[in-house]
């Protein structure tokens, strides 16, 4: 008897991506909480086309990973995934249709449906005891970009049959692209982010706040990422700092930005913060 074929199997490059979420929570950073990976998977080479380690799981995670997929390798014409909230959440089905893409879910209880669970399986064979041993947020990065660069650029088993001899993920995706994007569509399409410049203190303005993102980046772009009460500062999809926000009764303007939380990054800068005097 013939297995039945895959319900999202793809017959040709960005036909259809597979997009997930995988908790971290074996790691030795102290922290009590897991870290998070979310990752958008080409179903046709098995190749990431964009990963985020993160701390948390919202719908800013989310877009940030998913905005530089679509930057990076155009637009696929269908995106997999499982029913969660931020995959289905209004701003992201917004971008979907704006950019034409089919929007389909895998069945509930059938995760195999999803072609990036494979791809988490090796990862917990590659990785996961790298992942146990990391103390700090970069040794977390270091073993998740560690894993990025193999993955796409090892033999994999779903390509060993293949005449044209290309066995690695990275090698069957090649330089084809999606259906592109042009930066000012993403720009008017993520309507929640604004591009920003860090002064030399590592400080960013929006709204006539001046937010801390990192002095490690002083002079660099950053993104800011609004998004109902919560206010993310990112920097080539690493979070930098989140802060709570309040608005004024119109809803619009900005009445207050409470609760600061910076997160260690691989961008720590040389000079400490001075110590408060009495």
């Amino acid at each position: 008897m013939r297995p039945k074929p895959h319900p999202f199997a793809a017959t040709h490059r960005h036909q259809i991506w597979s997009v997930d979420i995988r908790y971290i929570e074996d790691h030795a950073l102290g922290t009590g909480k897991p870290a998070y990976i979310i990752a958008v998977l080409e179903n046709y080479s098995r190749a990431i086309l964009a990963s985020l380690l993160s701390p948390r799981q919202d719908l800013t995670a989310y877009l940030i990973v998913l905005r530089a997929a679509l930057q990076r390798h155009g637009a696929p014409e269908v995106l997999v995934s499982d029913s969660g909230a931020v995959f289905l959440a209004s701003q992201a089905q917004h971008i979907y249709q704006a950019l034409g893409i089919e929007k389909r879910e895998i069945a509930r209880g059938r995760a195999w449906q999803n072609y990036i669970e494979t791809m988490f399986s090796v990862m917990r064979r590659m990785a996961d005891y790298h992942f146990a041993r990391a103390k700090t947020w970069p040794e977390l990065h270091a073993v998740h970009d560690r894993f990025f660069h193999d993955y796409n650029h090892q033999p994999h088993f779903a390509h060993q049959e293949r005449s044209d001899g290309r066995r690695s993920p990275a090698g069957v995706l090649g330089f084809v692209q999606g259906a592109w994007c042009e930066d000012r569509d993403l720009d008017r399409l993520f309507r929640l982010r604004a591009e920003r410049r860090l002064d030399q203190g590592g400080y960013v303005r929006f709204r006539n706040w001046r937010l801390y993102g990192e002095r490690g980046l002083a002079g660099g772009q950053v993104a800011v990422w609004l998004f109902g009460d919560t206010l993310t500062v990112e920097h080539a999809t690493d979070a930098l700092a989140q802060y709570r926000v309040a608005y004024e009764p119109d809803e619009r303007h900005l009445r207050g930005i409470t609760e600061p939380h910076l997160f260690e990054t691989r961008y720590p800068s040389p000079q400490p913060f001075l110590p408060p005097l009495d």
